[in-house]
Formats: structure tokens, sequence, C-alpha cells
């Protein structure tokens, strides 16, 4: 036998073997009652009986009642959603299982753990029937209080594809862990009336080796928060628009006894259509720790309001600025915005998440909304190494020049800023 025939021969063994290894799974098939009853107690039983090497399926086209939170520890398990899930459709029915409590609807943790959603555009879908909740969100509030948060994959190795949310009442998706992949995800938090989806964050990420890509995001609130204790990630070739609030490293510091420390972070090619926020860090006056090697490259926007935004006093509108530590701040280091071209959102500029005074005007007595950049850096030695190159922005409409607000972006520590630091017409240099 030639050596040739020979490596396909084990090529075809060991390709039999792993389809015979994969078969021997244990499959679960999850019963529904064909919306009459909460399924949580089947969904539950396949989830224990498949938990360890196992294959839990949610059948094509059949939709599910999830009335029940689900949470489970799985190792080397496929989640194959076929279907659609549904959660109460009653705000008092959930704020009587949260009951005041922090409460997730989905948390998976283990390791070789694989969320395989349908690639149908009519199914795979997570529906939470959230319009509700922001309609019922009084004037000036910033959202019902008891709302869960949806998912949280606390994976070590594990992969989530074809992830679909619509409506969420609030938070979609909590990651930690290490070495995940989340790809070909849809959050869509659009509201069908003039109600704001306050806090429908798409992506939450704490964790380490996380890449997410190919996903479409239309929320009112951040695409992905990069938080404490993240390192290496990649958000990359997704599209977030709506009422955004963008790619953001934050926030950071609110706990000043406990250090910030995020390295390593990477937006490439993103499109962000409408909304608040593109590239935008926010870190909490009196705050502690190092962020460094953060990029943003290849951004393409359209009628965005903040393109490229730095705060180190953010504050959180619903409980306001409140007594902080003075002197010191989370340390940026090493910060990229590369290759930003689109239109800024000059003639009708904000979101619907504003309550009076206005939390993302606050500190920025000079704002014009013309503004391609805004750097707000604590003190003379919190920002270090910026670099902005190629950022080709321009007010919607045509009929304004381009500027910038700096503050504190010393040329010493930041000898390739691109630009000047100051107040005014935005000018590369």
């Amino acid at each position: 036998m030639s050596i040739s025939s020979l490596v396909r021969l084990l090529i075809s063994l060991f390709v039999a073997f792993v389809v015979l290894a994969q078969s021997d799974k244990p499959h679960c098939v999850v019963e529904s009652s064909n919306g009459k009853s909460d399924d949580s107690p089947a969904i539950k039983a396949a989830f224990t009986k498949c938990a360890s090497n196992g294959v839990i399926e949610f059948k094509a086209g059949v939709d599910y009642n999830v009335w029940t939170p689900i949470t489970h520890k799985l190792n080397n398990v496929d989640i194959r959603v076929n279907g659609n899930l549904h959660l109460p459709n009653s705000i008092i029915k959930v704020l009587q299982i949260t009951n005041g409590r922090k409460v997730t609807w989905f948390q998976f943790s283990g390791a070789n753990v694989h969320w395989i959603g349908s690639s149908n555009e009519k199914y795979g879908w997570i529906n939470s029937y959230g319009q509700q909740w922001y309609d019922a969100n009084p004037p000036g509030k910033t959202g019902l209080e008891g709302r869960p948060h949806l998912f949280r994959w606390a994976v070590n190795q594990g992969t989530v594809r074809h992830f679909k949310s619509r409506k969420p009442m609030g938070w979609n998706v909590g990651i930690s862990g290490d070495n995940n992949l989340i790809t070909d995800a849809i959050i869509d938090a659009v509201s069908s009336t003039s109600a704001f989806p306050f806090n429908t964050d798409a992506f939450g990420v704490g964790a380490r080796n996380v890449t997410i890509k190919n996903s479409y995001i239309l929320n009112g609130d951040d695409a992905l928060a990069i938080q404490n204790g993240a390192h290496d990630i990649l958000f990359e070739n997704n599209t977030i628009g709506y009422q955004t609030h963008g790619m953001s490293v934050g926030s950071l510091g609110g706990d000043p006894n406990s250090p910030a420390d995020v390295s390593n972070i990477m937006f490439k090619n993103i499109t962000v259509k409408g909304g608040l926020y593109a590239a935008r860090f926010k870190s909490w006056k009196g705050g502690k720790g190092l962020v460094q090697n953060v990029t943003w490259s290849n951004i393409r926007l359209e009628n965005v309001t903040f393109p490229i935004f730095v705060t180190q006093t953010y504050q959180n509108q619903a409980l306001g600025q409140q007594s902080r530590p003075s002197g010191q701040a989370v340390r940026m280091k090493d910060f990229t915005w590369s290759n930003f071209s689109g239109t800024i959102n000059t003639q009708n500029p904000g979101d619907g998440s504003c309550v009076k005074p206005c939390w993302y005007n606050d500190g920025l007595p000079t704002l014009r909304h013309t503004e391609a950049v805004i750097l707000g850096c604590d003190s003379a030695t919190s920002c270090q190494n910026f670099v902005l190159k190629n950022i080709n922005l321009e007010p919607a409409g045509g009929n304004a020049h381009t500027t910038q607000i700096c503050m504190n972006a010393k040329s010493d520590l930041n000898p390739r800023l691109g630009i000047g630091c100051s107040n005014g017409t935005f000018r590369a240099i």
C-alpha cells in the first residue's frame, strides 16, 4: 500500500471514529407542552440527564415556555436550539420570581459547552417580551426594577453560535470563563413605541480569550461592555446600531478598593448605524488600576452622536455623582483609534436614555455635537500613548466643521496623539 493510500485510510478511520463517538453521546430531546404550561421541568430533566458528554435538543419549529430560570453545570455538551424559547409574557410573573433579587434566566457553567442555535431566521429565538417593560417605565426613570439578566455563559472552551434574543427585558449576555467564541448572534431590542429599551446591553465580558464576530446588534445600551478582568478580547466584523451605546471599555473603577485590570482589547471592522456612541471608554472618578493596549480599527459610522469618547469621571445617572475619592483615576495606556469614517449626528443628537439633567452632556459645556473626538482625561498623567490616525468624520448635512474636545492628554505622554489637545476645530497633525 502506498503512503498516500495509507494516509487516506487513516483519515477515514479517524472520521469514522469521531462520528461513532458522537453517536454514542446521550441525546436528550426536550418535549414541549405546546404552549399549555411551563416547560422548565422538562428542560431541567433533559439538562440533568445529558449534563456530561451529551446532546440536548430543542426540536425544530417547536415553541417552549421557559417560565422558570434554568441553571446548570455541563461538561462536553451540545445545546441545539432549533425551536423558540419563551419567557413569561407577564411583568407580575417575572417580578414574583425575581422578588427583589438579582436573577439570570439562563446560567450555564462548565467546560467544552456549545450553544448551537438555528441558522434559520425564524427559529432559535429567546423571546423575552420586553416591550411591556419598556412601556411601563415611568417618565424620568431609567428602567423598571426587578428585571432579570437573560443569559450567563460561565464556560471554558465554549462556543455560542446563532444566539438570538428578541425584545430582552434588559441585559442580554454576560460572559466569563476562558476561550469562548461567539458568532452570528442577533440581539434585537428595537422598541416598537417611543419608550426606550433601557439597559439592553448585548454582551458584557469579564473573561479571557473571547472572540465575538459576524453578529448584528440593535439595542439601547452597550453593544459590548468590557468589564474588569477582561483580557485578550476580539470584537470583529459586526454591525451595531439603533440606539446603541457602542463598543465600551467600562465602566471601570466603580469600587476604589478593586483596581481595574484590563488588557489587549481589539474592536475591528465594525459598522455603527445610528446610536449614541461608537468607541467609548468610561471609568469612575476616583477609580484605580490600569487599562492598556486597546484598539478600535476600521470603524464605519452612520449618524452617531459621539464617535470617539473618553471620560474618566463617569457617573450612573440613576444614582447621581456620589462622593468619590479625588486625585486618582483608572490609568489608560496604549490606546489607538484608527481608520474611522462616516458622519456625526449633528441634526438630532442624543437618544431616549437622556433623563434631565442629561447624563451624556454632563461636564461638556462647550458641546456642539459636531465633535469627532472627545477625550476627557482626569489629569495630565492619567492618559498615556494615545494615538489617533485616519479619522475622517463629518457632521451630517455637511453644513458645519468637525470639532473636538480634548482635556489633559498632554503631548509629553502622548507624542503620537495625532491632534493638538485643545477645544475647537478638529485638525489632524
